[in-house]
């Protein structure tokens, strides 16, 4: 017969040893079978559009929160015949300006819903998670974006089978917003859709897929979108059936007002590359098409960017300005934009001048076809200083031109007509705005100019002098 302090201490042992094997029996279980685990939407900047993206789990958000399913396979990522588990639906929020969605794998477009669903195995992302989206690169401007229409992202699975089936990427963006505006339809659109496109190395192997579709829009660039893509544009407002894509990124990425950043590219690209892609859509040959008299004698050409819209900053005393244009030697030709107008003749008109002057305004934006050394005279109203500065000359000096700044003087603004030439508003813009954009919006939609043609006549000798040394080395 065993003791009975010997039995106490055998029972204890079989405890315990029952214990630790039904311990591991439940772990091995655990390792086969799924476990979810809370994870919010990857912040990291997307790259080549390519199923064999690589994604790391981001922290928890509780903006753009999923589900990233995890097996016993996922957890041997890290060797080298294993790839880590990429989300469906990914984001780079990271930017004051924009945001950048990506659907990183087979993608349905259902026109009729605005909404871009994932397709095939989704097991890194829940398949109840959808975020809604206005593609335009202005993402804190409420204004813009309420002008652009919504579209769903989502992993639900789709309800119809692909009608349409593309073997490229899409790029979906909105000529919504303010692309009725010159500046905007660069800065915000192709500007934009340039980076983008460089940003992920694409190549033109890109499907345009536009929402907000303006037929104005497409005419009038037709020439310049090819250069982004060799398919066919989607106008998706008025698509009845299905397409389905490898992948999408929805929106577009920027850099700042008419910036391209090197650092930012894989190529290195600049401002000058988009200013070169610009020649090679309107001057197939890569020359200007002089226009202006090449007979001796013949005088430098300036183009006079008029503002006959009745908002504002406009030159009162028109007549007179190009009076002293012509006198000091210039032949002046005065233009006037439309919407509707030609780009090509436009680009014509401008690449084959020497000198370019503007009222501060989305005309300035001209200054993307103009030619390397040429002359940009702007002339800068009252409270326009850091306006004019970061839209127009930082650019203009990237591109290698004369910029050439007139800054009126209070008795050159009609604003002191209205205010007296020691109110707060003429005397301190900074002060008077004060951060507040209504107020701003004095300087920029109520004042108009009237040039004194004294002081005007000095700064157009030096930029005529500059001009006619373009001229006699350029043409």
């Amino acid at each position: 017969m065993l003791k009975k302090g010997f039995s106490k201490t055998a029972i204890l042992f079989l405890v315990l040893m029952v214990f630790f094997f039904t311990s591991q029996i439940n772990i091995s279980l655990l390792s086969r079978s799924k476990v979810f685990v809370a994870s919010s939407i990857s912040k990291s900047k997307p790259g080549p559009v390519s199923e064999n993206r690589k994604e790391k789990p981001a922290a928890h958000s509780p903006t753009h929160s999923g589900i990233v399913s995890k097996t016993r396979e996922d957890r041997r990522a890290r060797s080298p015949l294993h790839s880590e588990v990429k989300r469906a639906i990914t984001c780079d929020c990271s930017h004051r300006d924009y945001d950048l969605w990506s659907i990183n794998g087979p993608t349905l477009l259902d026109p009729i819903t605005s909404t871009f669903f994932t397709r095939g195995p989704t097991n890194s992302t829940p398949p109840d998670f959808a975020v809604k989206f206005r593609p335009y690169p202005r993402k804190t401007d409420q204004n813009a974006k309420s002008k652009v229409n919504e579209l769903t992202l989502t992993s639900a699975p789709p309800k119809s089978s692909c009608g349409i089936t593309h073997s490229s990427p899409a790029i979906v963006f909105s000529t919504g917003g303010y692309t009725g505006n010159f500046y905007h339809q660069f800065n915000d659109g192709f500007l934009a859709l340039y980076i983008t496109i460089n940003s992920l190395s694409l190549n033109r192997d890109v499907i345009l897929v536009v929402t907000n579709w303006s037929e104005w829009w497409a005419q009038k660039y037709g020439d310049l979108l090819r250069q982004f893509t060799k398919h066919p544009i989607i106008n998706m407002d008025n698509q009845t059936r299905t397409h389905c894509f490898p992948s999408a990124i929805i929106g577009l990425m920027t850099h700042g007002p008419l910036v391209v950043n090197p650092t930012l590219l894989p190529q290195h690209k600049t401002l000058l590359d988009f200013h070169a892609l610009l020649e090679k859509t309107y001057s197939p040959r890569g020359k200007y098409v002089p226009w202006f008299d090449k007979s001796k004698g013949a005088r430098p050409q300036l183009v006079l960017v008029n503002r006959k819209n009745g908002v504002g900053r406009e030159i009162l005393n028109l007549k007179r300005v190009l009076e002293e244009i012509e006198k000091v030697g210039f032949k002046a030709i005065v233009f006037e934009p439309k919407r509707n107008g030609s780009v090509r003749d436009t680009y014509r008109i401008l690449h084959g001048s020497h000198a370019m002057l503007a009222v501060h305004g989305a005309a300035m934006t001209h200054l993307l076809f103009l030619r390397v050394g040429m002359v940009l005279g702007e002339i800068v109203p009252i409270g326009t200083d850091w306006l004019a500065k970061t839209f127009y000359e930082k650019p203009a000096r990237v591109l290698g031109l004369e910029y050439m700044k007139y800054k009126i003087e209070v008795n050159e603004s009609s604003l002191a007509e209205k205010y007296g030439a020691s109110d707060l508003v003429l005397k301190n813009p900074s002060a008077f705005v004060n951060g507040n954009w209504t107020k701003a919006k004095v300087y920029m939609k109520t004042q108009n100019v009237k040039l004194d043609t004294v002081r005007f006549r000095r700064y157009l000798k030096e930029a005529y002098a500059k001009a006619k040394r373009f001229m006699d080395k350029q043409g």
